[in-house]
């Protein structure tokens, strides 16, 4: 049987959701990183303190999501811009061919913890789990000639599986980096935070 239809079982029958209601969706939040030991990662439309930017996918008020994987990493876009902002690729280690220098790879001796509503679901998780150098990396060929691309095998590369958890949009969620002192990123680094699972539209009235 299809492991999605699987998976969606599991979660109905342990949240109550019915399964008709879960669709496969993801969250997306990004921090721009600068000379702090924390960071925060916002996963809710509203509470940020400017408006999202246009590659993030926050949530909703009155929806609630699933969480099944976890995935943090790195881009450098250009700009600000709209057409920097999509276009940045995000990488799954610090490629000085990217942009990135020694002192990035810091993120990566970090941790990650998740808390809602002041419940600790994921106290230290290494973001070293995270990480991946591809086979293939960015840089020139064997010859010398087309510049190769850094490989990217899977839809789930560098991705943690969850275990399944639910969050709402009108939760306390606290979702932190923590570098464990300060560090003096490059400039215009950002990290980047992406949770794949289930959306429940209007879940909440």
């Amino acid at each position: 049987m299809n492991s999605i239809i699987n998976e969606k079982k599991f979660i109905a029958e342990r949240t109550g959701i019915p399964y008709s209601n879960l669709s496969q969706s993801y969250l997306r939040s990004e921090v721009a990183l600068g000379s702090n030991s924390q960071y925060s990662f916002n996963l809710q439309k509203g509470n940020g303190a400017t408006a999202p930017i246009v590659t993030e996918r926050l949530l909703e008020l009155n929806d609630e999501f699933v969480m099944t994987h976890v995935f943090i990493g790195l881009k450098k876009p250009a700009t600000t811009s709209v057409a920097d902002q999509l276009s940045a690729q995000i990488f799954t280690f610090p490629d000085q061919n990217g942009g990135f220098a020694a002192v990035d790879e810091s993120l990566y001796n970090g941790s990650f913890s998740l808390t809602i509503n002041r419940k600790e679901f994921l106290p230290n998780f290494p973001i070293r789990f995270f990480r991946r150098v591809p086979e293939q990396q960015s840089g020139l060929n064997a010859t010398g000639g087309v510049t190769n691309k850094n490989a990217y095998p899977n839809g789930l590369y560098g991705f943690a599986p969850f275990e399944p958890v639910k969050i709402d949009g009108r939760q306390t969620i606290d979702a932190i980096v923590d570098l464990n002192g300060a560090v003096t990123f490059t400039a215009d680094v950002v990290a980047v935070l992406e949770v794949r699972g289930y959306l429940v539209v209007n879940a909440k009235s």
